[in-house]
């Protein structure tokens, strides 16, 4: 995805363009086949402008994720085989926001789809992009996977995928217990490139199915989405949020260990 392209969209068109990168990708590298059964990433610890009240409503009442700890300043949900954690800040005129993506069952799409339904507006990010933008179910060919997409009160992107390729089907209806673990995380960057490079040095990632500034770091079971800075989307009704770099921590799997904490970016990959 081109920086032009993604800068020039009208607010119509770019509803939460980040994910719209998806659709201008496929077919642009190689396959990377998953290379274990278990969840790359294990937490994430984002900051959060909302209060932490509203939070704790949202995905322990409204959803119906446990919560694993909680204070005047943090907020912590268990994600299926993940943790969520939000940091409360109270610093005028910053609200963080970010994209994250869940796992679900891959034959579970339409059964997530009516249950999150019922619970909240969903997001088609298509406008202005080529398929059909009728549908709130989200087709991702190339990936050969299908997600929804909904706001939380803070304004974050929050995805179900079902990724067809990993097989784990379950039985039963779609509920919370299907929301199985963090699989994406965006992460905005000034220049892609340089960070895709030392990414791949120092963790043995290699890219997903990505090109140019969207650059997926990882395989079916987590990914670092790498996006460059600049582009646009609408988090909220008539509100329009620039991309921007946001602390964000990422505790991942790995076999190798090594920890990154780059000087030029609030963020930190931790694999101990």
């Amino acid at each position: 995805m081109k920086r032009r392209d993604f800068i020039h969209l009208t607010p119509s068109a770019i509803a939460l363009t980040m994910l719209n990168a998806h659709y201008l990708v496929a077919g642009s590298n190689t396959f990377t086949s998953p290379t274990s059964d278990k969840p790359r990433i294990k937490a994430l610890r984002l900051l959060t402008a909302s209060p932490l009240r509203e939070m704790k409503a949202f995905y322990g009442d409204l959803l119906g994720l446990p919560i694993l700890a909680e204070n005047a300043k943090e907020l912590t949900i268990q994600t299926g085989l993940s943790e969520l954690t939000f940091l409360k800040i109270n610093e005028k005129d910053i609200r963080p926001f970010y994209h994250f993506a869940f796992n679900i069952p891959q034959n579970k799409i339409e059964a997530a789809f009516k249950w999150q339904q019922a619970k909240t507006p969903l997001v088609n990010p298509r406008p202005g992009m080529p398929g059909d933008p009728t549908k709130d179910i989200i087709h991702f060919p190339h990936w050969n996977a299908h997600s929804i997409f909904f706001l939380d009160p803070a304004g974050n992107l929050v995805e179900y995928i079902a990724r067809h390729d990993l097989k784990n089907d379950a039985k039963g209806s779609f509920s919370a217990n299907d929301i199985l673990y963090a699989s994406e995380i965006g992460l905005i960057l000034n220049d892609v490139q340089s960070v895709r490079a030392l990414i791949e040095d120092q963790f043995k990632l290699t890219p997903y199915r990505g090109s140019g500034n969207f650059m997926p770091m990882g395989d079916e079971y987590g990914l670092l989405l790498l996006l460059e800075k600049g582009g646009q989307w609408t988090s909220h009704p008539g509100q329009v949020n620039k991309t921007d770099i946001f602390d964000t921590t990422v505790h991942i799997r790995s076999d190798i260990i090594n920890n990154w904490y780059p000087k030029d970016y609030p963020y930190k990959i931790i694999t101990k």
